[in-house]
């Protein structure tokens, strides 16, 4: 098992001891699994999806697991070539044996293997290219893993990216194969919270009540502090609770950013620190992402990006349109705000919360308050 330098992963899944419970979720996606249901898993980005279904694959000891990210696929070709990339080679891990499996699999494509010349890993090449194509090679690929017999874990990652492809027919198309394809098991999951629920819970779409819906919540925050004073104490760093605890609330419990912030802390070594030496290290932290929010205002108007600073002085806008807050920051008409913030919720820089709307980045909204407001640099 890997031991890394830092214990606050930032990337990737390491192993159990290096990730904080969803022991909760885990159980109720095994649970659907065991029972023939399939689910669907959203939250807002950097919540921990991914760590998560990592988490749920690495106990999967019985079965085949397989993770597609599908967001950067723009048509249902690049959907097929990408799953099939991912998911075959899971399958028949010997390269002689995947060819000549995927060469009888499909039908009006050559498949074929290519090696990495650097690293010497094979690669699975589908040259999947037009639309007929795309929906028959999908078609081929689940009916050679209902014939294969075994049982596939499939988690298809921000899933709702296949409402934007140009062919219709798309959602009803892979819901009939996955239908009659019983030996997967499919999370559904991604970020864009309308538009993913809104494929399960409307009525008249192919996929209405076909899975179980679940939210990633942030953690609970005391058996968070238990993780990082355990991981603080074991590499013999100071700990600090009440620190870390103000730091969690700052942060929103939001996964990335607390692991972000740890993994830095950590890397710093305090030793008989006193609050104000974790109160400048917490604000270097925030210079440090300068440079990512200076690049940010560029490619906003300026309505949006004053928007972004009264949601982040506020901390949460309960309502967006009340007059009262419109004038306090001078933002203008009310119908000019709702079009911004709906600019910001579609690019996923402001979170929709029960409690009202906060930014999306924790640091940024810390920034805001701590250098930008002082400063007024732009």
């Amino acid at each position: 098992m890997e031991t890394p330098e830092n214990p606050f992963v930032v990337k990737g899944y390491i192993s159990p001891n290096y990730f904080c419970n969803r022991n909760k979720e885990v159980k109720k996606i095994k649970s659907a699994f065991t029972n023939g249901r399939n689910c669907t898993l959203f939250s807002v980005r950097k919540m921990g999806k991914t760590g998560t279904i990592s988490h749920l694959f690495h106990q999967n000891k019985a079965d085949i697991s397989a993770y597609v990210e599908i967001f950067s696929t723009q048509n249902l070709a690049q959907f097929a070539n990408t799953l099939g990339k991912v998911v075959l080679p899971k399958i028949e891990t010997q390269p002689r044996k995947l060819i000549r499996w995927v060469g009888h699999l499909f039908s009006g494509i050559r498949p074929s293997i290519q090696f990495d010349p650097v690293s010497g890993q094979p690669s699975l090449e589908l040259g999947i290219r037009n639309e007929d194509q795309a929906f028959r090679s999908l078609e081929e690929i689940f009916n050679g893993i209902k014939n294969w017999g075994g049982s596939l874990w499939l988690a298809l990652d921000e899933f709702q990216q296949i409402t934007q492809y140009p062919e219709k027919g798309t959602e009803a198309h892979l819901r009939s194969i996955l239908q009659f394809c019983p030996n997967v098991k499919a999370i559904f999951s991604g970020s864009q919270r309308q538009l993913l629920t809104g494929m399960f819970t409307d009525y008249g779409r192919p996929f209405y009540q076909s899975t179980d819906i679940m939210e990633l919540r942030p953690l609970d925050k005391s058996e968070y502090l238990d993780f990082i004073r355990h991981h603080f104490e074991t590499g013999k760093r100071q700990f600090e609770p009440e620190v870390i605890s103000d730091w969690l609330d700052r942060l929103h419990l939001h996964t990335y950013y607390v692991q972000l912030a740890m993994n830095r802390l950590y890397a710093a070594k305090p030793k008989k620190w006193k609050t104000r030496d974790f109160e400048l290290f917490f604000h270097d932290l925030l210079l440090d992402r300068q440079p990512v929010y200076e690049s940010i205002y560029q490619l906003l108007t300026h309505l949006q990006w004053r928007l972004l600073e009264a949601i982040a002085l506020e901390g949460r806008v309960a309502k967006p349109s009340g007059k009262d807050w419109l004038m306090k920051y001078k933002l203008g008409s009310a119908s000019s705000v709702q079009a911004a913030l709906a600019a910001m919720e579609q690019r996923e820089m402001v979170v929709p919360e029960e409690s009202g709307y906060r930014l999306m980045d924790p640091f940024m909204e810390h920034w805001f308050k701590q250098v930008y407001s002082v400063n007024a640099i732009f």
